[in-house]
C-alpha cells in the first residue's frame, strides 16, 4: 500500500513540476512519450500492429507529433470490438487495474491499466486541484457524483489526514444530500455542475448557513454560463471547470485566469479534427481525438473520444506552459440536427432557455429530425401554459418553423446511470 502511494506521490510531484515548463519543453516531453508508446503498441498490441500495417506505417515513420495523422483514428466501437486484441501481450494482467467508462454514450468500454500507469490518471486531476489552491494535508473534498465514481472505501492515508474526502450520491433525495453537505462542511467540492447547482439552489432557498467551500471544481458535464454564475454567486467562489475522461485522466483544466483550458500535454496528446479527419484551425470546432501517453497495458492511440471542442494556439497569462483549449462544446449526440441540415450546438439552446423565465431545469431531446421535446421543471407559482408558450416561441425564432417544438412540464429531469444530467440529447 505504501509503495503504491509513494509511486502516486512521485508522479504527482513530477506533474506539478511540469506545469511550469516552457511550451517547447512540454512539446519535447510529449513527443518523446509519443514515440515510446507507438513503438510499444506496434510491437506488443495485435490491434495496433495490424492498424499500422494497414496503411503501411511503422513507428519510425512518425518523426513528429504532426506525423501522428498517418495512423487511422480509432472509434470506441472499434476498440470495444477488438476485445483482447487491444491488450498488450507483455502486460502482466495480475498487475493491472480494470475500470469501465461511464457508458453515457450507451456503449461502456472496459479499460485496463498497469499499476505503473494508474497513478497518472489520479495525479492528473490532483494536480489541477492543488494548482488551484487545494491543501491536501488539511482540506476536506466532497465528491458530488454517482456511486459509480465515488470511492467505496477510504485509503489508509485519508485516516491520517491526507487527501481527505467524502462522497455525496446524486441519486439520493435532495434532503439527504443537504444533510451530508451540512455534516461534512467541505473545504472544496468536486462533481457534476448540474448536481452542485441543485445544492446551491437549496442552500439559497433554505437560507442554509455554515456551508462555505472555498473551492469548487466542476467536471463530467459541459457547464453553461448561467450555471457557473449561479454557483459562484451562492457559494461566493470562482469555480474551475475540468475536462477529463476515464480513458485519459484529466485532459484540460481552468486556472484562475479563466483564459481557456490548460491542456495536459505531458500525459495526453489532444488533436482536433474535422469530419474528414483533418486538423481544424485555431478557433474552429473540431472532434477531439486523444492519445494517452501512459496506457501501456491497453494503449489508447488516436482515439475519438466523442466530443467537440475548440482549440487555440494561445498560452495562458498565468505563465504556465502549454497551449490552451478555448471551449468544450459537448458530445456529438448533444448537437441538434435540423431538417435544413443546420447543426445547432448546446450553447445556442442554453441561450434560448435563458430567455424563458420561470424554469428551474430543462432537457432538450431530439428523437426525430423534425421534432424536439423540451422537458422543463418549472418554478413554483407560475402557469404551465405561459411557460410552454414562451418555450415554443423562443425555439421557433432560432430553429425556424420546419421543426416541431413540444415542451412538457415534468417534476424532475432524469439522470443517466452514470449520474450525469445532459441538458441536450440528440438520438439521431
Amino acid at each position: 500500500m505504501i509503495t503504491n502511494y509513494l509511486r502516486y506521490f512521485r508522479t504527482l510531484r513530477t506533474l506539478r513540476n511540469n506545469v511550469w515548463l516552457k511550451t517547447s519543453e512540454l512539446e519535447a516531453i510529449q513527443e518523446r512519450k509519443l514515440k515510446t508508446i507507438l513503438n510499444h503498441a506496434y510491437r506488443n498490441v495485435p490491434y495496433y500492429h495490424r492498424l499500422f500495417n494497414s496503411v503501411g506505417v511503422k513507428p519510425d515513420d512518425i518523426k513528429t507529433i504532426e506525423g501522428l495523422s498517418k495512423i487511422p483514428i480509432t472509434t470506441k466501437s472499434q476498440l470495444k470490438n477488438a476485445n483482447k486484441e487491444v491488450i498488450a501481450r507483455n502486460a502482466d494482467l495480475n498487475n493491472c487495474v480494470e475500470c469501465k467508462t461511464s457508458g453515457s454514450t450507451g456503449m461502456p468500454l472496459t479499460l485496463l491499466f498497469s499499476k505503473e500507469d494508474t497513478p497518472y490518471a489520479g495525479a492528473s486531476y490532483e494536480r489541477v486541484r492543488i494548482e488551484n489552491g487545494l491543501r491536501v494535508f488539511r482540506d476536506i473534498l466532497l465528491n458530488v457524483g454517482s456511486p459509480y465514481v465515488i470511492p467505496k472505501s477510504k485509503k489508509w492515508y485519508q485516516y491520517i489526514g491526507i487527501h481527505r474526502s467524502e462522497g455525496l450520491n446524486v441519486f439520493e433525495p435532495l434532503d439527504a444530500q443537504i444533510q451530508i453537505l451540512q455534516k461534512v462542511k467541505p473545504d472544496a467540492m468536486w462533481g457534476y455542475p448540474s448536481a452542485i447547482k441543485l445544492l446551491a439552489k437549496a442552500v439559497e432557498e433554505r437560507n442554509i448557513k455554515g456551508v462555505s467551500p472555498g473551492l469548487i471544481f466542476t467536471a463530467s458535464e459541459v457547464i453553461d454560463s448561467e450555471t457557473r454564475n449561479f454557483i459562484n454567486s451562492v457559494f461566493d467562489v470562482d469555480l474551475f471547470d475540468v475536462y477529463g475522461a476515464w480513458e485519459t485522466g484529466c485532459m484540460a483544466w481552468e486556472c484562475s485566469e479563466h483564459s481557456g483550458y490548460h491542456m495536459s500535454m505531458d500525459t495526453v496528446l489532444m488533436e482536433f479534427v474535422d469530419e474528414n479527419g483533418y486538423p481544424v484551425n485555431a478557433g474552429e470546432r473540431g472532434k477531439v481525438v486523444v492519445t494517452n501517453l501512459h496506457s501501456y497495458a491497453m494503449p489508447i492511440i488516436r482515439y475519438e473520444i466523442g466530443d467537440f471542442a475548440i482549440p487555440t494556439d494561445e498560452e495562458c497569462p498565468c505563465r504556465r506552459g502549454g497551449y490552451l483549449m478555448k471551449a468544450i462544446e459537448g458530445r456529438y449526440d448533444d448537437f441538434i440536427k435540423l431538417p435544413d441540415n443546420r447543426i445547432v450546438s448546446p450553447p445556442v439552446l442554453w441561450s434560448l432557455m435563458k430567455s424563458v423565465s420561470r424554469v428551474s431545469e430543462f432537457q432538450v431531446v431530439q428523437e426525430k429530425k423534425d421534432e424536439i421535446v423540451v422537458y422543463v421543471v418549472k418554478m413554483d407559482g407560475f402557469e404551465d401554459s405561459m411557460i410552454l408558450e414562451q418555450i415554443e416561441i423562443e425555439f421557433k425564432k432560432t430553429l425556424g418553423n420546419g421543426i416541431s417544438i413540444k415542451p412538457k412540464i415534468v417534476k424532475e429531469i432524469t439522470r443517466e446511470k452514470s449520474g450525469k444530467l445532459r441538458s441536450v440529447i440528440s438520438r439521431l
